[in-house]
């Protein structure tokens, strides 16, 4: 559904979205950037929905927050491992759950583990809607000009509630045509929570569209997007992006082999709520710092700080100096740096991984060794790639202050 989707709003041979060459490279992270979401959904009502959720998972879902506010939270199993990473948007009378790509089945299962007395229903909705991702430093810049777009004699403008709350929030909006809003389609805006303080990562968000309507609105609305100056992007495109920007990613950085705080999730875990599934787990790996690994952004480079010819696999082992395994590569990409070189440009390889705590520091140069184990004994190790810490990222910033009393 994705690519039918993109067929229509793309002259593919003038233009293909799978090509991210450096100029669409730089729109993407400087600007903006717009793709298919492939990202589950859930429909769950009932007068219980909110207090479940609130009591399964890590961070506090209010009860008594207003409608059309958005959590990010995190399901873990009674191990403190990753279930998913969700968000949930206050929809007054049903909550939406916006799941990893796949996972709807496997959170809708889990909902249910749970649920004994409570007043619930859960409906997978991902098959019936789609869903537009916007990324990007000028997002909301984006917004204005395709929600405003012939509306400018109103007062307040439609894009007005942008200036008191730039996330953690959802809205009804129409999406137009920049400055003519000819064909102006509805759309639920969803602004989830992100941590403004993460370099490389600009803030996300979600336009979801239903009824009979939603494929020619997700059509016209990418074109729309993109005139207001967002770079269309395929599912491939889009996931190096995600590369670029330390976005963790179930099965690559998230799943039964984490908990949150090794994710760097710890900010969407309140640890001055009520108990949750898992909780004392990972209260105990907070509380006496037995966290073991990290995730961290890595740059791999030649040993004499070269460009390497190709990112390694997911599934290389970091080596330390000594040739002791003490980490893992779980995503990597090439990305554009140069439009204009006469060979198609150079390209750097970044990537994402896990890294023993002793040595997760910015900076630190580890070896990278082949996923069957190669390059983990003194005579095997291959220095000609290294893996070079850059960040320590944090989806949603540190851990949350205690609420004033």
């Amino acid at each position: 559904m994705d690519d039918i989707a993109l067929d229509l709003a793309f002259d593919w041979e003038a233009d293909p979205p799978d090509l991210l060459d450096a100029a669409r490279f730089r729109t993407a992270m400087e600007y903006a950037d717009v793709f298919v979401s492939n990202a589950g959904r859930l429909t769950l009502t009932g007068s219980d929905a909110r207090d479940l959720l609130n009591r399964l998972s890590t961070n506090l879902v209010d009860p008594d927050a207003a409608p059309g506010s958005v959590c990010a939270t995190v399901l873990t199993s009674d191990r403190g491992r990753i279930v998913d990473l969700v968000y949930v948007v206050h929809c007054d009378d049903y909550q939406l759950l916006l799941t990893s790509p796949g996972r709807q089945v496997a959170v809708a299962a889990f909902l249910d583990q749970y649920t004994f007395m409570e007043e619930l229903e859960v409906v997978d909705i991902t098959a019936d809607t789609l869903m537009l991702t916007l990324t990007g430093p000028a997002l909301l810049n984006v917004l204005r000009v395709v929600m405003d777009g012939g509306c400018y004699s109103l007062s307040p403008l439609p894009s007005a509630f942008l200036d008191a709350a730039s996330d953690g929030v959802a809205r009804r909006v129409g999406i137009g045509e920049p400055y003519t809003g000819e064909r102006e389609w509805g759309a639920f805006l969803m602004l989830p929570p992100f941590n403004p303080d993460a370099a490389g990562r600009p803030p996300t968000c979600h336009l979801l569209y239903d009824g009979e309507t939603a494929y020619a609105a997700v059509s016209r609305s990418i074109n729309h997007l993109r005139l207001a100056g967002a770079a269309p992007l395929s599912a491939a495109a889009a996931e190096t992006l995600r590369i670029a920007r330390r976005q963790p990613r179930y099965g690559c950085e998230m799943g039964d082999a984490y908990n949150p705080l090794e994710a760097g999730l710890i900010g969407a875990v309140d640890f001055h709520k009520g108990c949750y599934i898992g909780q004392e787990v990972i209260a105990r790996l907070d509380t006496y710092q037995k966290v073991q690994k990290y995730l961290v952004a890595l740059r791999f480079e030649s040993a004499d700080d070269g460009a390497v010819g190709a990112p390694p696999a997911p599934g290389s082992r970091l080596l330390d100096a000594a040739g002791k395994a003490t980490g893992l590569v779980t995503s990597a990409t090439a990305i554009p740096l140069d439009a204009d070189a006469d060979d198609g440009g150079a390209f750097a390889a970044v990537g994402m991984g896990y890294v023993r705590m002793a040595a997760a520091q910015v900076g630190n140069r580890l070896q990278v060794a082949g996923p069957d184990g190669s390059g983990s004994g003194d005579d095997a190790i291959q220095p000609a790639v290294m893996a070079a810490i850059t960040a320590l990222p944090q989806l949603f910033g540190g851990e949350q202050p205690a609420p004033a009393r």
